[in-house]
């Protein structure tokens, strides 16, 4: 059966060894080359096997795909790779693993009629694979396109792996050990770019935010202004509480809310973000209270990746607390 969701197995495991972390969203930072390597025979052999080790995982032989369709995957391939094709359209790269898929399920049932996979959903593949094995971020590109294409339509005609491509794993790792090794260092340097510019911006907005008489700021370094104190005992960080919020940049973009999704949000204080955990002890049952979380108190350079949270950013939140449930 077609491996789309585990398609890359060996490549992408290698990635997010090195690059785990790493914000997909994240904005262009100063510019950072990454090592150019001299093209050997050695080089074209390894970056054939990216092809061809990529469509063995994606177990395409499965499909029974003939010389034609194999061959628009590849093109799907090596046209992404050469920046001439692009996902821009996320329902048709769903729906075409969704022919893929439709396909192989009716080959291992045997059924009697077997579903066409049409060219333009065979190159959207090529594309997925591209995107979710990161190869992109590893440093393959233009120069490697035509290669990887050769490489993925011999892995996708062959029912096992060729035992010399086999003999040649150690020399593949370590190849791929130096493309991780660049893109570790380029996917930092740009991570810390993104983060002191961040961190710059929200100092700046902290700055002004100090103008206004109602805000208040923690030892730690928490800003909050309370809208209203509620009523009660106001929690302890051990405490449950149902709280509805919405989360915001300081650019007024909204990464979060739990208005939008149409039910409060239910936790620990201990268990979020030490500046939203701290900032809900500020206040009791039917309280409001808006949060100002610098970096530190929030995700800091690390946020989750390709959201909308970026390394260093500052976080507001505007809260109201619902229920607070000891312990």
């Amino acid at each position: 059966m077609l491996k789309i969701s585990n398609l890359p197995v060996l490549l992408v495991l290698l990635l997010i060894a090195a690059c785990q972390g790493q914000d997909a969203d994240t904005a262009p930072a100063a510019e950072v080359s990454q090592p150019e390597t001299t093209e050997t025979t050695e080089t074209t052999e390894m970056t054939e096997m990216v092809g061809y080790i990529t469509a063995q995982r994606g177990d395409f032989a499965s499909l029974e795909l003939d010389q034609e369709a194999i061959a628009a995957i590849a093109d799907g391939v090596q046209k992404s790779l050469s920046g001439t094709l692009k996902m821009d359209d996320q329902a048709a790269m769903q729906a075409a693993i969704g022919q893929a898929q439709a396909r192989a399920d009716a080959l291992e049932a045997g059924a009697e009629e077997i579903p066409e996979i049409d060219t333009e959903a065979l190159r959207a593949i090529g594309l997925v694979m591209v995107a979710q094995t990161g190869l992109e971020q590893l440093g393959f590109g233009p120069d490697d396109a035509a290669t990887i294409a050769k490489g993925f339509i011999a892995g996708a005609n062959a029912t096992e792996i060729d035992p010399a491509i086999e003999a040649k794993m150690p020399a593949f790792q370590a190849f791929m050990n130096d493309r991780i090794a660049a893109a570790q260092a380029f996917a930092e340097a740009e991570a810390e770019a993104v983060a002191a510019e961040s961190i710059a911006a929200g100092e700046a907005f902290f700055a002004n935010l100090a103008e206004d008489a109602d805000v208040e700021k923690s030892e730690s370094g928490l800003h909050y202004k309370v809208l209203d104190p509620g009523t009660g005992a106001k929690p302890s960080m051990t405490d449950s509480v149902l709280v509805h919020y919405k989360g915001t940049l300081i650019d007024g973009t909204q990464f979060d809310s739990s208005y939008d999704r149409g039910a409060p949000a239910t936790f620990r204080l201990d268990q979020v973000v030490k500046g939203f955990g701290e900032g809900l002890t500020k206040i009791g049952a039917g309280g409001k209270i808006i949060l100002y979380i610098p970096s530190e108190l929030g995700y800091g350079n690390s946020p989750r990746p390709g959201g909308v949270i970026k390394p260093g950013d500052t976080l507001i939140f505007e809260c109201e607390l619902l229920e607070v449930n000891a312990g």
